[in-house]
């Protein structure tokens, strides 16, 4: 079982970062399941890919969090 997240979709494919190193893992657009998106945080068991939904609420929670302290950083 891997952790990874939907970095960005191009040339028909969609590009993971595998955690924790970071490292790239990419499989066709076609293939994705429904409701993953860029962003989305996954569990990959083999060639089964499932979204980790708790995971993503929390990591956009807390880029929407980083992103408000910068906002007032340049207040």
């Amino acid at each position: 079982m891997k952790k990874a997240i939907l970095d960005r979709v191009e040339d028909g494919k969609a590009v993971f970062l595998l955690e924790p190193n970071q490292q790239t893992w990419t499989m066709p657009q076609a293939e994705l399941p429904a409701g993953i998106h860029e962003g989305s945080s996954v569990i990959i068991q083999g060639k089964k890919i499932t979204l980790d939904t708790q995971a993503t609420v929390e990591n956009k929670a807390r880029i929407a969090a980083k992103l408000e302290q910068l906002r007032n950083k340049k207040q």
